[in-house]
């Protein structure tokens, strides 16, 4: 068990204070981190504390305080120092948005764990006890990180979020050391990194409306514009998609296509304020939409066949027997898109690995076994 106590967590609440610390932090191998933020309605994030960890003190770092960034942007592009996270999409949005820059040398535990044995997707409470058998009590999840002052709870919860992510690195490094994978926890990395810089273009955002799949080519069109328009909208008030117009209420406007705002009122999923507010501009934006159907999105994919289907299940319960022989968690090598993907080309003649098994430390790992597999079956 992590003997180690907890340290009383520093406040930093001045940019004094923090250009005097960086240099501390800047001398350490590795630094853990977190963020804590609000988003309850708003589009961004609103970064409300910052946590940090050299293996011997507890910093949170509070930017209602503190206004120069460009201490912790230095300590982030430090390729001298690696920046341990966990599960960190979310938080890497928060420093990209705060500091301008993402961490170099970036290590997420909850990704090397799936890599090196110890299961998918774990949270960190999950994690920490089962690397170094201590129990957290996650009872500030929903705290209001914005208040001022945090409470001595919240200071708890917060340093209990990086005091514990040094050891369990270190624990993880070394498992991936003796499995010899090294390379390939510094290639995901890499490609967590990014992802993290890609942005969905806004003309393929209807993609992400479940139900989308199911509209005729026009419908699509319509759902395309609109979900591209939402998308600027809630980007320029920072308010979220949600709250400006639901996906219910766009796949209700693409399949009815209303002429007027009378129309346009007698749809029974779209509330009276969203007609009030943007009916002139939905009705618009639906109407310029071409009749011309070689200017209609791609459509999306048919579901797969019954042959498909039983392709897939043979390839996941190949892939699960090949995770579980490599000791890793089958998810972090193939979801189940790629193997969607591998059984349609097999459907149709040409056997054609899907890019994210076809290169890289997943190609090493599986993706040729795999190949194989799939060019002699049946």
């Amino acid at each position: 068990m992590f003997a180690q106590a907890m340290p009383t967590p520093i406040v930093i609440a001045d940019n004094d204070s923090l250009r005097e610390c960086v240099q501390q932090w800047a001398a350490a191998p590795a630094i853990a981190l977190d963020t804590e933020f609000m988003r309850t309605d708003t589009f961004y994030p609103k970064f409300a504390l910052l946590q940090l960890c050299d293996g011997e003190n507890v910093w949170l770092i509070d930017p209602l305080g503190v206004d120069d960034v460009e201490p912790i942007k230095a300590l982030l592009l430090n390729p001298d120092v690696v920046k341990v996270l966990h599960s960190c999409s979310e938080d890497l949005e928060v420093l990209q948005m705060a500091f301008g820059c993402l961490p170099v040398a970036l290590y997420d535990t909850q990704i090397a764990a799936a890599m090196t044995g110890h299961g998918f997707s774990l949270g960190y409470s999950k994690l920490v006890k089962s690397l170094l058998d201590v129990e957290l009590d996650k009872h500030e999840t929903r705290s209001d990180w914005l208040q001022r002052p945090l409470s001595a709870s919240q200071h708890q919860y917060a340093a209990e979020d990086v005091h514990y992510l040094l050891p369990v690195y270190q624990r993880l490094v070394a498992d991936a050391e003796t499995l010899g994978r090294s390379h390939w926890l510094a290639e995901e990395m890499q490609n967590l990194l990014s992802a993290a810089t890609q942005r969905t273009p806004d003309e393929q955002q209807y993609r992400r409306i479940k139900g989308a799949g199911r509209l005729d080519p026009r419908s699509l069109a319509i759902l395309q514009v609109l979900a591209g328009w939402r998308e600027t909208e809630a980007r320029a008030c920072n308010k979220p998609r949600g709250h400006i117009v639901a996906d219910k209420e766009f796949l209700e406007i693409a399949q009815q296509q209303p002429d007027d705002i009378s129309a346009l009122k007698q749809l029974e999923e779209v509330r009276h304020r969203v007609v009030r507010q943007y009916g002139d501009q939905l009705l618009a934006l639906s109407a310029s939409v071409s009749d011309n159907s070689e200017t209609y999105p791609e459509a999306f994919p048919q579901p797969p066949s019954k042959e498909v289907r039983q392709l897939i299940k043979d390839f996941r319960e190949w892939l699960n027997n090949a995770a579980e022989a490599r000791q890793m968690a089958p998810e972090i090598l193939a979801k189940r898109v790629a193997l969607e993907s591998l059984a349609r080309s097999k459907e149709a003649g040409t056997v054609e690995l899907p890019a994210v098994l076809a290169q890289g430390w997943r190609r090493e790992a599986v993706g040729s076994d795999l190949l194989s597999f799939v060019e002699q079956a049946g």
